[in-house]
């Protein structure tokens, strides 16, 4: 039996006092046991872009659900119309998913579901993912262009990945979407938006936002990168599970140096070189982005703002130079402390290595999580270590292809469409992220509570790096990302001479086009 309009409309408003009734009543069991147990947990934000709560950049737990008032939605009506969100898919093996149309009874499918059931009935909407024609990443950000170029309004938002075949700087200085700063109903401020994300989006446009980052897209999440540890493992060992190194602000390069170490064992092999029959286990195994995720945790980057906001070439300084240094120590090859392996093959590849025991470490994104879930041993997940520990937190690595959100200028409705995303963001950070941090996590039937501390300590000091997402420093980037995080060698300080003109040039290039 088709539906009419009015019938429509009546089951959304019965949904979203249902959707209401329950929020409520979680926030006051929430009450009363924060009075109850909870009274030591304060809120005491600091001024660093983790989250951290002292400068030991020591992780406090989520207590959003126990400290946040409840969320003021906008009094706007849909009419009951679709709203369209354009996002890629099929993307190696992450969740991608935006909406489902039913209940599948998965855990993380049916939290999207319940989100996007609440805030249609909120709006009175219906909310439609809408996939590309082609199902390959590549072929997205043209097919973006070429809709918007066309003045299509088809879409109400769009998942657009900040640098895979074209950038999203280069949309931006054509200015392909809005500045999310002039539309009222973004509540930019929210901890539901990815407030790294945000600060370092707006290097090179002042005041101006053009995307954002959040869990409303769960690659977002997914593509952060992560120190997998194998706890039987460092039992064994009699080591120290690197929790309270994270908690103390002391998990450093030189404390996971001493771990890989500890890690690597001959263990009856005449040479590290790598025999899928061998035995010899390595204190880290990885792929390209380990050093890019390495420096990352750091705090350096490429690109920072000068005073007046302008963006200004960092590379190069002693920081930056020494912090690289370590790193390719780190990621040496020779002593059998660090084993690279990407092979397409799943033999010679990080994941399978890491899941069989034969490496102590992995770093790869939270989505290798979903590998690791039926290993053997228990896995850990903690976040990519600090410089030292005078670094006041820890920072986090997203992949150069993670999706952001953007608002398209074709599209007529902006008021609503903020409050929607907002709203989205909002529910996703508050329902839909808890879920996605215990399923990722969780392991032979037990919830592993210090990990999922350390996603939530990771989830908002995510961010890729800027210079990518504009095309300013991709050949430099590639270049380390490639050799170093290879194992192999490089000139550090002759790479960064050569090419640092072309990058100056590359971002006045761009000052210039916002200018026009």
């Amino acid at each position: 039996m088709k539906l009419s309009q009015n019938h429509r409309c009546a089951i959304k408003r019965i949904l979203f006092i249902f959707f209401t009734f329950l929020f409520l009543l979680a926030m006051t069991s929430s009450i009363f046991s924060c009075n109850s147990g909870n009274s030591g947990n304060g809120n005491n934000n600091s001024n660093n872009q983790t989250g951290d709560n002292s400068a030991s950049g020591a992780a406090q737990p989520d207590s959003a659900s126990t400290t946040e008032e409840p969320h003021t939605y906008p009094q706007l009506d849909g009419g009951g119309a679709d709203f369209k969100i354009f996002t890629p898919i099929n993307t190696w093996f992450y969740y991608t998913a935006i909406d489902h149309e039913q209940m599948t009874g998965d855990a993380l499918d049916d939290a999207v579901y319940n989100r996007n059931r609440a805030v249609e009935a909120q709006f009175n909407i219906n909310i439609k993912e809408v996939d590309p024609a082609s199902n390959d990443m590549w072929n997205f950000n043209p097919e973006v262009k070429k809709v918007i170029l066309a003045g299509d309004d088809t879409y109400d938002a769009i998942f657009v990945p900040a640098s895979f075949n074209g950038t999203i700087g280069s949309m931006i200085t054509a200015n392909m979407f809005y500045d999310l700063r002039q539309i009222p109903t973004i509540n930019l401020s929210g901890d539901w938006w990815n407030q790294t994300m945000l600060k370092q989006a707006a290097i090179g446009t002042g005041d101006k936002i053009f995307y954002l980052g959040s869990g409303i897209d769960l690659m977002e999440l997914q593509a952060v990168s992560c120190v997998y540890f194998n706890q039987d493992m460092m039992t064994n060992l009699g080591l120290d599970l690197p929790y309270n190194l994270v908690r103390q602000g002391k998990w450093t390069y030189d404390a996971f140096q001493t771990y890989m170490k500890a890690g690597t064992n001959l263990n009856g092999a005449t040479n590290f070189t790598w025999d899928q029959s061998g035995t010899a286990v390595y204190g880290l195994t990885s792929y390209e982005d380990s050093s890019t995720a390495l420096l990352a945790g750091s705090g350096e980057q490429f690109i920072t703002a000068d005073a007046d906001g302008k963006p200004v070439l960092a590379i190069g300084g002693e920081r930056f130079m020494n912090a690289l240094t370590k790193i390719k120590t780190i990621l040496n090859t020779q002593n059998g402390n660090f084993l690279y392996a990407n092979d397409s093959d799943n033999i010679f590849h990080y994941e399978p290595i890491f899941k069989s025991g034969r490496a102590l470490m992995c770093i790869g994104e939270l989505k290798s999580a979903d590998v690791f879930r039926d290993m053997n041993a228990t896995f850990g997940v903690v976040p990519i270590p600090k410089y030292d520990e005078t670094q006041a937190g820890y920072y986090s690595h997203l992949i150069n292809q993670t999706p952001v959100l953007v608002i398209p200028v074709t599209n007529p409705r902006t008021d609503l469409t903020g409050a929607v995303l907002d709203a989205m963001a909002y529910v996703s950070n508050r329902d839909v992220t808890p879920v996605l941090f215990d399923v990722s996590v969780s392991q032979k039937q037990l919830r592993n509570d210090d990990s999922v501390e350390m996603l939530q300590l990771m989830k908002n000091s995510a961010s890729f790096e800027i210079g990518a997402a504009y095309g300013w420093t991709n050949t430099l980037y590639d270049k380390l990302r490639t050799t170093i995080g290879e194992g192999k060698d490089l000139d550090i300080a002759a790479e960064i001479d050569k090419d640092s003109g072309q990058i100056t040039a590359n971002i006045q290039k761009t000052l210039d086009q916002f200018q026009q």
